[in-house]
């Protein structure tokens, strides 16, 4: 059994790794774009692709279904293990959830999620990764 301070240590840590997927999913089709115009190496890489399609198929599938992410779900349960109702305990909780959690609709998140997946998966053609080459 957990101890309320490790699991506020663990959810903690959970809502920074949940921000770190939050800022790949947004940042990667820009800069996918960015990088097939200025010839960056990285962008064409397979399995940074597949994590980045991956992770976007996963969240669409989530909010088509109405269902919230498992990050959030886990982070949450951790945080009533330990005792607390809501956010506003420590800094990293205070700030990396004001971030993350956007106050909307799902009927408004949903479209923007699906359009952004549908976005990551037009740049698998438009912008194509390449399989390693050999030396």
């Amino acid at each position: 059994m957990l101890d309320p301070a490790a699991a506020l240590r663990l959810a903690d840590g959970l809502l920074g790794l949940h921000l770190a997927i939050v800022v790949f999913n947004a940042a990667m089709p820009p800069a996918i774009a960015l990088g097939a115009w200025r010839g960056w190496r990285w962008i064409r890489r397979r399995w940074v692709r597949l994590l980045h399609l991956g992770s976007m198929a996963i969240v669409a599938v989530q909010s088509a279904l109405g269902d919230l992410c498992f990050l959030t779900v886990w982070e949450s349960d951790l945080r009533r293990h330990a005792g607390e109702a809501g956010y506003g305990e420590s800094f990293i909780e205070t700030w990396l959830a004001a971030a993350l959690y956007v106050d909307a609709p799902l009927a408004v998140l949903v479209p923007v999620y699906l359009g952004w997946a549908a976005l990551s998966l037009a740049l698998w053609w438009l912008v194509p990764p390449r399989s390693p080459e050999r030396r």
